[in-house]
């Protein structure tokens, strides 16, 4: 008997804490489609405007270029988690954006749509937020298969779970090579959608280490 105790002390110094693990999805704290190079002239507020409808728009119309803002909270990561994976994912559903917030056609058969983190602190005091020119994240948008698009961030959610990087939301926009006046883009639901299944979503994965032993 006491040589089983000491085996067990022995094991319980040796072996590595165990880990629980879990995985949430959250849906948006906020979302908006805004303008870019867009003229601010005396007619701003008719043109410059910004989507903030059933949804979210990313692709140039014919005096704007979309980009869509997304954040989600992690409120319900539990202390000490580490996060192990992170996908955002918005439905396509075949709809591209157009001038006046009206669906339209779409220019091209594939978008690559890139991930940016969000820099600036509020999404409301400036025109344009500012954004990492890196992207963290990118996927390509056949507009001939409707399915649910996917970017992988789980650096940048990791980041915000720790405190390296503010949790200020990530902006889509197209590819740099892609990107221009006229050539339309995803007009992907929001998450004001009229169908909430359908509506963006984060999906995370994380690992909580703990000291003891399982019985």
């Amino acid at each position: 008997m006491r040589l089983l105790a000491c085996l067990f002390l022995v094991a319980a110094c040796l072996c590595p804490p165990l880990a629980a693990g879990g995985s949430f999805a959250r849906a948006p704290l906020e979302d908006v489609g805004i303008p870019f190079w867009c003229d601010w002239g005396y007619d701003s507020d008719e043109r410059c405007y910004r989507d903030d409808t059933a949804r979210l728009p990313v692709g140039g119309v014919d005096d704007k270029v979309w980009r869509g803002a997304v954040r989600f909270s992690l409120d319900v990561l539990p202390g000490g988690a580490r996060v192990t994976g992170a996908r955002l994912g918005l439905y396509f559903d075949g709809a591209c954006v157009a001038p006046r917030r009206k669906v339209g056609p779409c220019a091209k058969v594939e978008y690559t749509v890139d991930a940016h983190a969000v820099l600036s602190p509020s999404w409301t005091k400036e025109r344009e937020v500012d954004f990492d020119p890196v992207a963290t994240g990118s996927t390509t948008v056949s507009t001939t298969d409707v399915r649910w698009s996917s970017w992988d961030l789980t650096g940048l959610v990791s980041d915000w779970a720790t405190g390296v990087a503010p949790n200020r939301g990530v902006l889509l926009k197209l590819a740099e090579e892609e990107e221009d006046f006229g050539v339309s883009g995803p007009y992907f639901p929001s998450a004001s959608f009229g169908t909430a299944a359908l509506r963006p979503r984060l999906v995370v994965s994380y690992i909580v280490p703990t000291t003891g032993l399982s019985p």
